[in-house]
């Protein structure tokens, strides 16, 4: 082997140890700074790198983590429909769907502030989805009964919504404290439990029914001039 072949070659391994070290070097620097601009910086130097799938996979979180900040900021049913267009299957869009369905409850417009409730922050999907129902004995006074699993049962019919939640406990949980507060109300109905698909996850709707569309507005208004979330559910055209 010539001695300028040799030479090539030490040059060549220079270089590539030196390109190795700064991509290191840069690496490094990205996760120190933690920032979508930093792991773009890497990616706009080091994009055939090994390393760039899992700055690629950071850029993602971040980008998730802002958004959601932002929409939790704002608090405003566009601000999470917003969210959940962009993403859909992020780790807080059950959070976000359940906000858009509490939206509803509250009669929030869009661009209007929440209003602060009981349920967990809401999530929305149309009521046209025919979800699986479940009820139990009436409630006759301020004790609350408890209001069994959800399951698969008969389509609800005329009713009122007090919550929509991302636990069938949470769901059991508001219906003691909302029987308790509001019992003279609440006497003769059924709570009932109404497990929902949504995104890739599952909602948990408290309502109880009623025997027609007159008693579910009165209701509901008796209980908004408390201060309680509700809205009148009318049963599903086929």
């Amino acid at each position: 082997m010539s001695a300028y072949v040799r030479l090539a070659i030490f040059v060549t391994c220079i270089a590539v140890l030196a390109g190795c070290s700064r991509e290191r070097r840069d690496w490094q620097s990205a996760q120190t700074a933690d920032t979508i601009e930093a792991y773009g910086d890497f990616l706009a130097r080091h994009g055939d790198s090994p390393l760039a799938t899992q700055a690629e996979a950071r850029v993602k979180q971040l980008g998730e983590e802002r958004d959601w900040q932002q929409a939790a900021t704002a608090d405003t049913l566009e601000a999470y429909q917003a969210y959940l267009r962009q993403h859909p299957e992020s780790k807080w869009a059950e959070e976000a769907r359940i906000r858009v369905e509490n939206f509803s409850l509250a009669g929030a417009t869009p661009g209007a502030p929440a209003a602060p409730g009981p349920a967990a922050p809401p999530a929305a999907s149309p009521e046209a989805t025919a979800p699986p129902v479940v009820a139990s004995p009436a409630v006759t006074a301020p004790p609350a009964a408890n209001v069994p699993p959800a399951q698969a049962a008969r389509p609800f019919g005329h009713g009122i919504q007090l919550g929509a939640f991302s636990t069938e406990a949470k769901a059991r949980a508001e219906w003691e404290r909302v029987a308790r507060a509001h019992g003279s109300v609440l006497a003769g109905l059924a709570p009932a439990v109404v497990a929902m698909k949504s995104g890739g996850s599952t909602l948990y709707r408290l309502r109880a029914a009623t025997p027609d569309e007159a008693k579910s507005r009165s209701l509901c208004e008796a209980l908004r001039a408390k201060g309680q979330a509700c809205v009148v559910v009318l049963p599903v055209e086929k």
